[in-house]
C-alpha cells in the first residue's frame, strides 16, 4: 500500500529502548499505530516488516515499489510505509485498525547498497476507560463501563469518611470478555443517600470516575417558574457535555460545551417547558403540570468524569387566597338567597302558603351563613 504525502504522525503512547535494544510501543485498540524503524539512508532498499513467532509477513517493500502478494491475510489492507521518505531512512510502518491479535514482536528489516539492519519493536495494546455510566433505580445504584483492555477493576467509595466500610456482601461486580478480548464490567449497590456515590473504573495505570448524588426534592406549581439545580465543578466548566432527562428515560436537552460556549439541542415536547439552562447547568422550567412531576437527572460528562446528579420535581395546586375564597363565598351565598327567593314568590303566587306553612316551610327565608377562617 502506497503513502506518497501521508504525513507522519507517531500515534504513540510510549516509545523505549531498552538495553537489548527492542523498542517498546504501546498502541491504542482500533485506533492508528505507527511501529518505528529507521537505517542509513543508501540506494537499492529493501524493507521487511515481520512477526517472526507466527511466521507472518506484514509488509515489503523492494524494487522501489510496495510487494504485498504475500502479506500475510490479517494484514492486508491495514499497512502502510511513509513512502516520500524511506530515501531518507525511514522504515516505519502504519498500521490501521489495532486489534489485540496485533500485539507481539516484530522484525524490521532494511537493506542498502551500504549494509543491512535488524530492529524489533514489540507492541501491546490497551483499550482505555472512557466512560463511567451509572444509574440508579429502585434505591439500587449501578455503575458499568465497557470496551476495556487489560481487565478493569472496579471500586466503589463516598465523599464522606464513614466508621463502617461498604459491606461486601451488598456490593456484586460481574465482568465478561466479547468476541473481540475486551471487557465489560458492571456492579450493584445499595444507594446511600445522605452522600455522593463514587464508582471508579481503572484499567492498567488509567481509570475513570462517575459520581451520583441525591440532592433535595424541589416543589412547585403549575403557574410558577422553577430552577432545578446542576453543579458542575469548576474545573470543567470549559468544555463538557450535559444531558438532561425526564425519570432518567425522557431527553429533555441536551449541551455541548467548548471553551464555555454552548450548543444546545432542546426536545421538541419539552419546548414550551424548558425556559432556559443557566451557565452551571441548572434547568429552569415554566408551564408545567402534574404530568411534569418526577425525577429530573443531569448527567455531565467531561475529559475525566462522570456526574449525575437526580432531584425529585413535586407539582403542587396553585393555592387560593383568603380573599379569593371570601369572594368566591359571597358569589354563592348571593345565588343561593336569589333562588330560594324566587322559589317562595312563584309558591305564593299560586296560593300555596297554607300548605307550605303546613310543611313547615316558614314564609320567612333564613339564611345562615357560615364564616370561613382562613389562617
Amino acid at each position: 500500500m502506497k503513502s506518497k504525502g501521508l504525513v507522519m504522525v507517531i500515534l504513540l503512547s510510549s516509545v523505549c529502548l531498552t538495553d537489548g535494544g527492542d523498542v517498546y510501543v504501546t498502541c491504542v485498540f482500533s485506533e492508528d499505530c505507527v511501529m518505528p524503524c529507521s537505517f542509513m539512508p543508501g540506494s537499492e532498499e529493501v524493507i521487511h516488516w515481520l512477526k517472526p513467532v507466527a511466521d507472518l509477513t506484514v509488509h515489503s517493500y523492494y524494487y522501489s515499489t510496495d510487494q504485498l502478494q504475500q502479506q500475510s491475510l490479517h494484514y492486508r489492507r491495514r499497512t502502510a510505509l511513509f513512502n516520500d521518505q524511506i530515501h531518507k531512512g525511514n522504515a516505519s510502518l502504519l498500521l490501521n485498525a489495532i486489534t489485540l491479535q496485533d500485539q507481539g514482536r516484530y522484525k524490521c528489516y532494511t537493506s542498502t547498497v551500504k549494509g543491512n539492519k535488524e530492529s524489533f519493536i514489540n507492541i501491546s495494546v490497551e483499550a482505555p476507560v472512557h466512560l463511567v455510566n451509572i444509574q440508579l433505580s429502585d434505591d439500587i445504584i449501578t455503575c458499568s463501563s465497557k470496551d476495556i483492555y487489560p481487565e478493569p477493576k472496579l471500586t466503589w467509595s463516598t465523599n464522606l469518611p464513614s466508621d463502617m466500610p461498604l459491606d461486601p456482601g451488598t456490593i456484586q461486580t460481574s465482568t465478561k470478555v466479547d468476541d473481540r478480548g475486551l471487557y465489560d464490567i458492571t456492579s450493584t449497590k445499595q444507594f446511600s443517600r445522605d452522600r455522593t456515590n463514587i464508582c471508579t473504573v481503572t484499567s492498567g495505570t488509567r481509570g475513570e470516575t462517575g459520581t451520583l448524588r441525591q440532592q433535595d426534592p424541589v416543589q412547585c406549581s403549575p403557574s410558577s417558574e422553577v430552577s432545578i439545580p446542576c453543579r458542575i465543578p469548576q474545573s470543567d466548566l470549559l468544555t463538557f457535555n450535559l444531558t438532561w432527562r425526564f425519570n432518567q428515560i425522557v431527553n429533555i436537552l441536551t449541551a455541548t460545551y467548548t471553551k464555555g460556549t454552548p450548543q444546545m439541542y432542546i426536545n421538541d415536547q419539552w419546548k414550551e417547558q424548558v425556559q432556559d439552562m443557566s451557565e452551571s447547568g441548572s434547568l429552569q422550567l415554566h408551564r408545567l403540570t402534574v404530568i411534569h412531576q418526577g425525577s429530573y437527572s443531569c448527567e455531565l460528562y467531561t475529559s475525566r468524569d462522570t456526574h449525575l446528579f437526580l432531584t425529585y420535581l413535586e407539582i403542587t395546586p396553585d393555592k387560593l387566597s383568603a380573599g379569593t375564597i371570601v369572594a368566591v363565598v359571597f358569589v354563592v351565598t348571593i345565588a343561593a338567597v336569589a333562588t330560594a327567593a324566587g322559589v317562595y314568590m312563584y309558591l305564593k303566587k299560586r296560593g300555596r302558603e297554607d300548605t307550605l306553612e303546613g310543611e313547615g316551610i316558614s314564609g320567612t327565608v333564613r339564611l345562615t351563613i357560615m364564616c370561613i377562617c382562613i389562617k
